[in-house]
Parts: structure tokens; C-alpha cells; sequence
């Protein structure tokens, strides 16, 4: 009876294992580069000239005030570890 039951786990186990291989695949494998390739019919008229300068000089400003007060405080630590000297501690085998 134990056979059996085991038997028929081993079985539904592997079912289960087959079907989920077999959806991960698919079925039909297409090649993205033909779905995009007449994209350069689409006409779309330039609203504004794009200037990203002001962006950039304004978030510039604005990066003082979120600086994280953390990475001040890991600067002393980090430097102090950075200024210690390397010392191997491990057993080196000699021949």
C-alpha cells in the first residue's frame, strides 16, 4: 500500500514538474526586432526644443538640502579602515 501511495506521488510530482516546464516555453518565438521594425513611419510633431541645462543647474541646487547626514557620519569610520595596513592572518603553508 506504502508503494502505491508513494508510487502515485512520484507520478503526480512529476506531472505537476512536466506542466510547469512546458507553460515557461513558449509556443511560438518571434523575433522583437520585426515587431519594431516600421516604426519610422510614425510622425509626431516636436512640441518644444528639448533643454535638460536648466534641469540639470536646477536639480544641482537643490542636491545640498537631501544630502543624507548617514554618509557624513560613515566618512571618519571609512577613512580610518582605508588607512590600516592589510596583515594576512591566515596559516601559510610552507614547502
Amino acid at each position: 500500500m506504502k508503494k502505491l501511495m508513494w508510487m502515485s506521488c512520484c507520478v503526480a510530482a512529476g506531472l505537476m514538474s512536466v506542466s510547469a516546464v512546458m507553460a515557461s516555453v513558449p509556443s511560438r518565438v518571434t523575433d522583437d526586432t520585426a515587431i519594431y521594425q516600421n516604426l519610422s513611419e510614425i510622425r509626431v510633431q516636436r512640441q518644444k526644443a528639448l533643454n535638460f541645462d536648466s534641469d540639470i543647474a536646477r536639480l544641482s541646487l537643490l542636491e545640498g538640502r537631501y544630502r543624507e547626514k548617514k554618509l557624513s557620519q560613515l566618512r571618519g569610520p571609512s577613512e580610518r579602515i582605508a588607512k590600516q595596513k592589510y596583515r594576512y592572518s591566515g596559516a601559510v603553508a610552507r614547502k
